[in-house]
């Protein structure tokens, strides 16, 4: 039957998860609790609707025509890499069978021993650098950012192009003092093709009220649009990119 993965949900004509229109696989399950979470429903792992590798080739066979001009595969979630086989075996095809672009989108938060495999067949990772330091990692996210700078390095040396994401969250990591501690990590990667900043916002809130778990920013307000782009041509002034 092939390799199955657990799926959270798919998008057959994503555009905001790596470059041209996209098929964008979101997976199942995350070892990270981040408090600015949209999606808590895919942190449980072993759930969501399983599909074999085959079926998802097939699917986007039937769409191709819409991936063209650097389109492809994302794979994004959830934390993929806890399903590396599968994403490894969906990269190999994509590229193979369909001669087209794979990404990944990854939180950092795990690392598979077929990594270097991975990347191989990766055209571009998607990193979420959440903080600048271990202690708002661990509060905020029950994470690390050693995790974080080892997947960095493990794209450097295999030489894959980087975008680095950062969500923006008032009082927390929205100050110039902030932005210059991320931009110091970014610019250690001449692989970083792009650092993208992200504005806090409230949409997923409602689904923790469905799933009975504590939302711990109640009360945050979303980062306004002029603070956003304010740190951004700030980090964009820094940015050896």
């Amino acid at each position: 039957m092939g390799i199955t993965l657990n799926v959270h949900s798919i998008e057959s004509f994503a555009t905001l998860e790596g470059a041209g229109i996209r098929y964008a696989l979101f997976l199942q399950g995350c070892p990270y609790r981040c408090v600015y979470c949209h999606n808590p429903d895919t942190w449980k792992c072993g759930i969501g609707k399983p599909k074999t590798v085959d079926s998802i080739i097939e699917q986007m066979q039937h769409y191709k025509s819409f991936y063209k001009n650097g389109g492809g595969l994302t794979v994004t979630g959830g934390e993929p890499l806890m399903q590396a086989d599968g994403v490894l075996e969906l990269f190999k095809r994509v590229h193979s069978e369909l001669a087209l672009t794979n990404t990944i989108d990854t939180s950092c938060a795990v690392m598979p021993d077929n990594i270097n495999e991975i990347l191989h067949y990766t055209d571009l990772v998607i990193v979420d650098l959440k903080f600048h330091n271990n202690q708002d990692y661990k509060h905020y996210a029950d994470g690390s950012l050693d995790n974080t700078i080892a997947m960095l390095d493990k794209t450097l040396q295999s030489g894959v192009k980087v975008l680095v994401r950062t969500v923006v969250v008032p009082d927390i990591n929205d100050t110039f003092e902030d932005i210059d501690k991320y931009v110091e990590i970014v610019n250690r990667y001449p692989n970083v093709i792009k650092y993208e900043l992200l504005g806090y916002h409230t949409m997923g809130v409602f689904k923790y009220n469905e799933l009975g778990i504590k939302y711990r920013l109640d009360g945050v307000e979303p980062l306004s649009v002029t603070k956003l782009k304010e740190l951004q041509n700030y980090a964009n002034s820094k940015l050896k990119i």
